[in-house]
């Protein structure tokens, strides 16, 4: 049997971003201490699982009160947007997230990039290459450097926890056109 945490329909979202947040915060604690490369990807992947499934449960919340059928099925943001589009409504919470996710600006674009991402073949294996030693002859101009927006650098950490922010504000946003209904 599950229940909500509340009887606010966005609960739901924000039991997830506080999952999120908690999850951040470990891998934060993980990468100071040294933690291996495979937990600290591990720790990325779920938290960006967490906040993408919070907007996800806004949706379908959403859905569930404009009455598209079986909201629960659908499980991505495009996935919704379609069912909506089928049952021919509209509601206030899917223009905001789908203006969000496709605004090219938006940390919710960079955050279902990252949810693909973590689907392809490589998927959570991403791992840092090695310099190759006898390969470069001297006379090479190339000069490797780290990225600092290659996965658990601080710059995408640093993303992360925005991107976090950004779903809290939709979240807020979201709870808003909810009351109203």
């Amino acid at each position: 049997m599950s229940r909500r945490a509340s009887g606010n329909p966005v609960s739901g979202a924000r039991e997830r971003l506080v999952l999120a947040r908690e999850l951040l915060t470990l891998l934060q604690e993980q990468r100071q201490a040294g933690g291996s490369h495979g937990r600290l990807l591990a720790l990325r992947g779920a938290t960006i699982h967490h906040a993408y499934a919070a907007l996800v449960s806004l949706l379908q919340q959403a859905a569930n009160a404009a009455g598209v059928a079986n909201p629960a099925n659908q499980t991505s943001l495009p996935a919704l947007e379609r069912a909506f589009a089928d049952a021919g409504v509209q509601a206030p919470e899917l223009a905001l997230l789908m203006q969000a996710r496709t605004h090219h600006d938006d940390l919710v674009f960079w955050l279902e990039q990252q949810l693909m991402a973590l689907y392809t073949p490589a998927g959570l294996a991403r791992r840092l290459l090695p310099h190759q030693d006898g390969y470069d002859d001297g006379a090479s101009l190339t000069v490797v450097t780290e990225d600092p927006c290659a996965p658990l650098q601080d710059e995408d950490l640093a993303r992360l926890d925005a991107t976090l922010h950004r779903v809290a504000a939709l979240i807020r946003d979201c709870a808003a056109y909810s009351a109203e209904w």
